[in-house]
């Protein structure tokens, strides 16, 4: 019988394929802790920019409050200064209105313009008659 050679290295190649796992598992790894890395960075800013926008909103709560009185003064005024302008606007619409249907009653009461006599016709525009061509110099000889 003879024998079947015999292979140097049998596992080389299943010694590669778990180098290769070990690899992948070293970068699944790296990458995992970077997204862990920034959603705590995330977090720490998120945090950090709801305490500022918590400061602001006191901050202007306590000025409503102090400029309240102000405030409603003003609304006032632009209240009133609304309510004046829709009168005035209201009453220059009326005048308008008026004044068409005025200019409307005195149009249809005036009778129709006479009808005039046809005006005459123009006659045909004359020929332009073409200039003579102007006969060129003899030069010297």
């Amino acid at each position: 019988m003879a024998d079947a050679p015999i292979d140097p290295f049998p596992y080389e190649s299943l010694e590669r394929l778990e180098t290769t796992i070990a690899r992948l598992r070293y970068i699944v790894i790296a990458l995992l802790i970077a997204m862990v890395a920034g959603f705590a960075f995330l977090g720490v800013q998120i945090a950090r920019a709801d305490s500022r926008i918590g400061q602001l909103a006191a901050k202007v709560d306590g000025l409503d409050t102090a400029l309240g009185v102000k405030f409603e003064s003003v609304n006032a005024k632009v209240d009133s200064i609304s309510q004046r302008l829709a009168v005035g606007l209201k009453t220059m619409g009326d005048e308008i209105t008026a004044q068409t249907k005025a200019i409307a009653k005195s149009v249809s009461a005036s009778p129709p313009p006479a009808q005039s006599a046809p005006a005459p016709a123009q006659s045909a525009p004359t020929s332009v008659q073409a200039k003579p061509t102007p006969v060129p110099a003899k030069s010297r000889p």
